[in-house]
């Protein structure tokens, strides 16, 4: 499944190819914060069915684990799609694919896509041990973005952490974060039978980052404050190994 908004677009006279709007990265970081929030919903829910089973452990935390090493959290989800369209950017050309014929069709073989993708993936070295992976996708020779990538995970506290990232098209973006709407950071209490609220521990708010790195425009969601996000995108390794153990 792609995060890329898409739309058909209106043939002009005279005019060849198609031309993408500067403004094109904002649907990007627009379905990303979708489905980002379906993902937190789907995962409260799971946390407030388990809740009464939660035990409280004082173990060590486990050191980080390779992106390699991680397992999947259920079935495997990896989509990927030849959109083959001969209306492609600069760089997202393919040789190792077939006809450019506006037929769609599904690529299998990941090195064929990373291939093809016409810029470099940029991830986490390592997550938190526990982290498992959640769906992958992209695109090849799409018409409007010429190619993306999309990568979910599940951290250890039922939180997500998507990447989604395409090629470069408008340079002047700096390094920003907006908190996603309705996670802002709040101290919750519980009143049981008239008893007197108890406060849990607050946590910090979900937030919609985007930077570029090298030729990469990426956006991703987590929690956490800004200067946190921050130093994750800054730590965040090209041609990093994602593919689960078999």
């Amino acid at each position: 499944m792609s995060l890329f908004y898409r739309f058909v677009p209106r043939p002009r006279r005279g005019v060849a190819g198609i031309h993408v709007r500067p403004q094109s990265f904002i649907f990007l970081a627009c379905m990303l914060f979708l489905f980002s929030m379906v993902i937190s919903a789907c995962i409260s829910d799971s946390n407030s069915n388990n809740g009464g089973n939660a035990h409280t452990s004082a173990a060590a935390t486990p050191a980080p684990v390779q992106l390699s090493s991680l397992g999947w959290c259920g079935k495997p989800s990896e989509i990927f799609r030849d959109q083959a369209s001969d209306h492609v950017q600069a760089g997202a050309k393919s040789t190792d694919l077939g006809p450019a014929d506006g037929k769609p069709r599904t690529v299998t073989d990941w090195n064929t896509v990373k291939s093809d993708l016409g810029f470099t993936i940029y991830l986490p070295k390592s997550l938190p041990a526990g982290t498992c992976l959640l769906s992958v996708s992209g695109s090849l020779r799409d018409p409007i973005f010429g190619s993306n990538f999309t990568i979910t995970y599940v951290l250890p506290g039922q939180d997500a952490m998507s990447f989604s990232q395409a090629p470069v098209r408008v340079k002047n973006i700096t390094f920003q974060c907006t908190v996603s709407q309705g996670t802002a950071s709040t101290a919750n209490s519980t009143n049981t039978h008239g008893s007197a609220s108890t406060p849990t521990a607050a946590k910090e708010p979900v937030q919609l980052c985007n930077g570029i790195r090298d030729q990469t425009n990426i956006v991703f969601s987590a929690r956490g404050n800004t200067s946190t996000l921050q130093q994750i995108f800054q730590n965040l390794q090209p041609d990093v190994d994602w593919t689960p153990a078999k």
